[in-house]
């Protein structure tokens, strides 16, 4: 295990330097959270907060939902794109005849976005706090091993988008419509009773909707609408059981890519 340990740092070591390189793309990634807590912040003052039952209003569970989003953008986001890039740069080739392996190559490429997504959530949380005196429930410390849950259930969403990358070299419209999707069904920026009933249950059949639920009762105090151990289920078992047909729908990508020789192409 140590050498394909060391070899997931070093993937994850080259794409934290590549992205520090870009000093406009850390400024951007620190500055765009705080326009949105600003912009929902004077939104939640048009609520009535009570009705959103937190201490912190309709505010308290927005921002959840941007942490959450930051993560879910990047997952399924970034990392198609990152997929690309390797494509473009020519480093493919360096993954299909690496000892390491083409698909943990593409599995440690995935570490440093959702790494950086992580954090980038986690000012998000910050600066509501700090700057607009967001009240964190005192569970807040629990939310960490939830989150890093919730991110390893998101990784099968990622795996499909790379495997489509992989296929047809561009899947940029799919994960736009995917993140869209997921940010109307799953509990982000409104409850999911008021959907429509016709589409209520798609809130369920995903793992954004429990990963937001436990994120908001650990960090604002909204009170769970199932009990703790159902949502935390939920999310176990998306990752069992989806994130092994998330990587083997990557490898059978690239192994049809390698039989039809188009692999390589961009």
């Amino acid at each position: 295990m140590r050498p394909w340990f060391e070899a997931m740092v070093g993937i994850m070591r080259r794409d934290a330097v590549t992205f520090l390189s870009y000093r406009a793309q850390i400024v951007s990634q620190f500055l765009a959270p705080l326009f949105s807590i600003t912009l929902f912040y004077y939104i939640s003052h048009v609520l009535v907060r009570r009705t959103f039952n937190t201490p912190g209003g309709y505010f308290g569970f927005v921002v959840v939902g941007l942490a959450i989003i930051q993560i879910l953008t990047i997952t399924l986001g970034v990392l198609p794109m990152s997929a690309r890039q390797e494509l473009i740069s020519g480093n493919i080739e360096r993954f299909l005849v690496s000892a390491h392996g083409p698909l943990s190559c593409l599995f440690g490429t995935m570490l440093f976005p959702m790494l950086n997504a992580v954090v980038i959530g986690a000012l998000t949380l910050a600066m509501a706090g700090l700057i607009f005196g967001l009240p964190v429930a005192a569970t807040a410390p629990l939310a960490i091993p939830v989150a890093v849950l919730g991110t390893v259930a998101f990784m099968p969403f990622a795996c499909l988008l790379v495997a489509g990358v992989m296929m047809f070299k561009q899947v940029a419209s799919a994960s736009a419509f995917l993140v869209a999707a997921i940010t109307l069904v799953g509990g982000l920026y409104f409850p999911v009773v008021l959907l429509p009933a016709e589409i209520r249950w798609m809130s369920q059949v995903q793992p954004f909707t429990p990963a937001a639920d436990m994120m908001r009762n650990l960090l604002v105090g909204t009170p769970l609408g199932e009990p703790a151990w159902v949502d935390l289920a939920k999310l176990a078992g998306f990752a069992i059981v989806l994130l092994p047909l998330g990587a083997l729908l990557m490898r059978a990508a690239i192994r049809h890519g390698q039989r039809i020789g188009t692999i390589v192409e961009y």
